[in-house]
């Protein structure tokens, strides 16, 4: 057969592959939403599909953390963060004061403690090295990356080793959580913390714009989105978004069923931990969400045709993939969050340790940089 002849089917063999997956994917979705539906009802099923919209907004615009906090400590790209610090803003605005808007949902305020500075800093050094932070492990796992298909499995080791480590870890050092403003009305206390919140995204803003760049409408429109979803997440869950608890979840599940006594250690003894364990993963919030945001994502990628177009890495990333997986796990618990749950979640809730998250997981990110190139990695 000529070359001309053979150009045809080999256009259509990924669209065939593509539509197969779509179809794939959207019936595992379905079957699931049902299964959630007998186990937590609808809101349970609302979650899912929130998880999912998030995962397939997240692919489509390619809205991520790593990368952006690398093109800032190596580029001076600094417009990518004033986009956080918007959706930060826009998040706060519903989170800080809803009990004045009348919703049945708090804020996350976690404690400021020793261990915080600890896991911020290696899940930023982690974050660098497998090349995505919680949401973007999900999401391009869903779209088919070989890298986060290590990555993912090995943050759910360290999200475990890190949930046997923090009761001791809490003994370190801690000056419990702090509110900030604490002590002010709703009013006043989102007023100050939005303050606060502008002055960070409006700083990154004008030295972006003082450096010759340019802040999307495309990416304000991300963060419009994201956050309206952020918005439904925290009215329907009770809470801000969060995703590395399910991890944890996961991990200490499938030990339980090798024979590992999980349940033993003190963290799976707490109310929350416990609770969640000695139910179905179907019943857990965070799961559902993760669940979802994969299936959106690779929804996402079989529909545009990036599930054919993925590259195995090579061993090195691979490896980096690994130590980075663990290294954001154990960082997570330790820190009580990843870059949703801590940064995302924690400054638009008004919480200090949300911030102090985002400066010394900035640190971190920049020691897995200067380490990047031992793996094969760019800068």
């Amino acid at each position: 057969m000529s070359k001309a002849a053979s150009m045809p089917s080999a256009v259509r063999r990924p669209l065939s592959f593509e539509r197969g997956s779509l179809a794939l994917f959207g019936s595992l979705a379905v079957l699931i939403a049902g299964l959630v539906s007998l186990d937590t009802g609808l809101t349970g099923v609302g979650l899912f599909i929130l998880g999912g919209l998030l995962g397939a907004v997240f692919l489509l615009f390619q809205y991520g953390f790593a990368s952006v906090w690398r093109h800032a400590l190596v580029r001076g790209e600094v417009m990518g963060l004033a986009a956080h610090f918007l959706l930060i803003g826009l998040c706060a605005i519903v989170f800080i004061p809803a009990s004045a808007l009348g919703l049945s949902a708090a804020g996350t305020v976690a404690p400021v403690t020793i261990s915080l500075f600890v896991g911020a800093f290696i899940f930023g050094l982690g974050m660098q090295l497998a090349n995505g932070c919680g949401s973007g492990v999900l999401c391009s796992f869903g779209s088919g990356s070989g890298r986060m298909m290590v990555a993912l499995p090995f943050f759910i080791i360290g999200s475990v080793l890190g949930s046997f480590l923090l009761p001791s870890a809490l003994g370190w050092g801690s000056a419990g959580p702090v509110a900030i403003a604490g002590g002010l009305s709703d009013g006043l206390r989102t007023i100050v913390n939005l303050s606060f919140i502008s002055v960070a995204g409006f700083g990154f803003y004008l030295l972006g714009r003082h450096r010759g760049q340019q802040l999307s409408k495309r990416l304000v429109l991300a963060c419009l989105v994201i956050a309206a979803l952020c918005w439904a997440v925290f009215v329907l869950s009770g809470h801000p978004w969060g995703v590395t608890f399910g991890f944890t979840l996961w991990g200490a599940k499938l030990a339980q069923d090798i024979g590992i006594p999980v349940e033993n250690f003190t963290f799976w003894q707490w109310p929350g931990p416990a609770r969640a364990l000695s139910h179905s993963l179907l019943s857990d919030m965070s799961s559902l969400m993760n669940i979802g945001m994969v299936l959106g994502a690779a929804m996402v990628a079989a529909g545009s045709g990036q599930l054919s177009r993925q590259n195995w890495p090579s061993g090195q990333q691979l490896v980096a993939a690994a130590v980075g997986g663990v290294l954001m796990g154990i960082g997570a618990r330790l820190s009580f969050g990843c870059n949703i749950g801590a940064f995302l979640g924690g400054i638009a809730s008004g919480s200090l340790h949300g911030w102090i998250w985002f400066v010394v997981a900035m640190t971190g990110s920049w020691a897995g940089i200067q380490i990047r190139p031992r793996f094969g990695l760019e800068k």
